[in-house]
């Protein structure tokens, strides 16, 4: 089956977007996959290899669980982690930060091993929702005051 592969440029420099990804205080802010959010996420993290990570969205339809272990992590230019959800079981995610200006990243989301086409198709609305507020959030237009 094809990964989900989503490329985006984002509007800061490699560490700012690597620290988006890695503190659970600005992960709250943004990583939930829908524009209609009932409050932050609540996000836990040992940000090291052999790590476990948490993100509870709290989402209108309910609370989702999603977790994983951080599987490398490369500081400032990559990171791999599994993704466990109620529908999907220890599936790889890796994030390639290669920057481009001061102020201009790309980032690379591979996420692989789905079992299903479905759920497959499910993860790349849920990723580009999750990207979309990311950047919402690293230019100032989702702020925690929004949030609520």
């Amino acid at each position: 089956m094809d990964p989900v592969v989503i490329k985006r440029v984002l509007p800061c420099g490699k560490r700012q977007l690597f620290d988006a990804w890695s503190k659970p205080s600005l992960m709250m802010k943004w990583f939930f996959a829908s524009q209609k959010l009932n409050s932050s996420s609540t996000v836990h993290n040992s940000f090291t290899v052999g790590g476990r990570f948490e993100v509870i969205m709290h989402l209108e339809t309910g609370d989702y669980l999603h977790h994983g272990d951080y599987r490398a992590i490369h500081r400032y230019h990559h990171i791999a982690f599994t993704w466990n959800s109620h529908i999907v079981q220890d599936s790889l995610v890796e994030l390639d930060f290669k920057q481009l200006s001061p102020n201009r990243t790309e980032l690379t989301l591979t996420h692989t091993q789905f079992p299903t086409d479905e759920v497959r198709g499910k993860h790349v609305g849920g990723w580009n929702g999750c990207l979309d507020n990311l950047e919402l959030y690293l230019t100032g237009l989702n702020t925690p005051s929004q949030i609520g």
